[in-house]
């Protein structure tokens, strides 16, 4: 029983190395497309000042509950198409990937919950400090992904910096801080993405 435990476990890592190794096919450019729509939609809806009664903490909620919109379609097409080109090895690179975004999707989290509850009149820092870990998370990721993805990283560090000098000190958020960097980055990245596929296919 030890031999055969030992050549299970030994099993278990090649996999998960050959899962570090390869590239993981999972993302499209089609939803990356889609979330970037769905960001800006929201931004023009806000700034539209269609509920004039929404405060800067509601605006903030709405963008996290947007999120999570965005990352169940992300996983959902992940784990499918993941599925279908990976087969065997879908479990073990789905779950290397997820341990890589896990981290900076639970940082972002936490950090909005303890400036929204605790320190509300450091809002408007929030959309710089999300995009940030939003290139960190690929940059992250970068070693299971198209090596294109890095200007999508590069992107997300430059909006965060912009972002958090224009919310350092601001007592407002304007939406278009969310809206137009995470907008215009996923429609960057499902660009990078779909640039990627194509030079596969003629590689």
């Amino acid at each position: 029983m030890r031999d055969v435990d030992t050549a299970l476990s030994e099993i278990d890592r090649i996999r998960a190395q050959l899962a570090a190794s390869t590239r993981f096919q999972g993302f499209t450019p089609a939803v990356a497309a889609a979330t970037g729509l769905l960001a800006l939609a929201l931004a023009a809806v806000q700034a539209g000042g269609l509920d004039p009664s929404t405060t800067p903490i509601e605006m903030l909620v709405q963008w996290m509950l947007l999120a999570v919109i965005c990352a169940c379609l992300i996983g959902a097409d992940a784990v499918v198409r993941a599925r279908r080109l990976h087969r065997a090895m879908a479990d073990t690179m789905i779950n290397t990937t997820l341990r890589q975004f896990l981290p900076v999707g639970a940082a972002g989290a936490i950090v909005a919950i303890v400036i929204l509850v605790r320190a509300p009149a450091w809002a408007a820092i929030l959309p710089g400090l999300w995009q940030l870990l939003i290139g960190i998370g690929i940059l992250a990721a970068l070693p299971a992904l198209p090596r294109l993805l890095a200007w999508g990283a590069g992107w997300y560090f430059l909006a965060a910096i912009a972002s958090l000098l224009a919310g350092a000190g601001a007592s407002d958020v304007s939406p278009w801080i969310m809206g137009l960097p995470f907008g215009i980055g996923q429609l960057l990245i499902a660009g990078l993405l779909h640039a990627a596929i194509r030079e596969d296919r003629h590689g």
